[in-house]
This record gives structure tokens, C-alpha cells and sequence, in this order.
């Protein structure tokens, strides 16, 4: 896997800090902003230099269609990762990977 510079966005501050100690054990992930708001999410798009965007399972579950409806049309180029609640580190990483093999592509 080659570095990759991320976001992570999540409802919920326990499962953000969650979702970064798993990302932070990856020499080769680089978080570059963490949000709890779709505002501050946003922002950190349009203000931060990233290579995707991780979505945690509790934003995902509350708000999948109308988030990703709103990123996508907000941020054509954007790269998403969206993250379930029953998965592991290494799908985790897989779906990183891919996203990030895509971009190389």
C-alpha cells in the first residue's frame, strides 16, 4: 500500500478515535483531519490536501444516502471509503487499498 493522506468523518467521538488508533498502526496512513460534522467535514475537504475520505459506520448508518449524495455532488473527484460496523482491521485496510490502488491506476 502506498502512503495515503486521510480523513475519517464519524458521528460518534468514541468510534473516530477507534477508527484512528486502527489507521494510525498503518506506516503508510497519514490522517490529516477527523470530523464529527458534515460542516467540519467539508471544510477539511476543501482546506486539507487528501488522497480519500474514510466514513465511519454511525455516520454511514444515520445518513449513507443523503451524505454521500451530498459529497459526491459536492466533490465530484472525491474518494470514499465507507466503513461497516462488523468490520475488521484488515478489511478495513483492503478497502483502503483498493480505493487507493484505484487512484493509482
Amino acid at each position: 500500500m502506498s502512503d495515503a493522506k486521510i480523513i475519517i468523518a464519524e458521528s460518534s467521538d468514541i468510534m473516530l478515535n477507534g477508527i484512528a488508533d486502527i489507521l494510525n498502526e498503518n506506516p503508510f496512513i497519514e490522517i490529516v483531519g477527523k470530523a464529527l460534522r458534515y460542516n467540519h467535514l467539508c471544510a477539511l475537504i476543501e482546506q486539507t490536501p487528501h488522497d480519500m475520505v474514510v466514513l465511519g459506520p454511525m455516520i454511514t448508518e444515520k445518513f449513507s444516502h443523503q451524505l454521500m449524495g451530498y459529497l459526491v455532488n459536492r466533490f465530484p473527484e472525491i474518494k470514499i471509503v465507507q466503513i461497516n460496523l462488523d468490520d475488521d482491521k484488515q478489511i478495513i485496510y483492503s478497502k483502503i487499498q483498493r480505493v487507493t490502488l484505484s487512484q493509482e491506476a
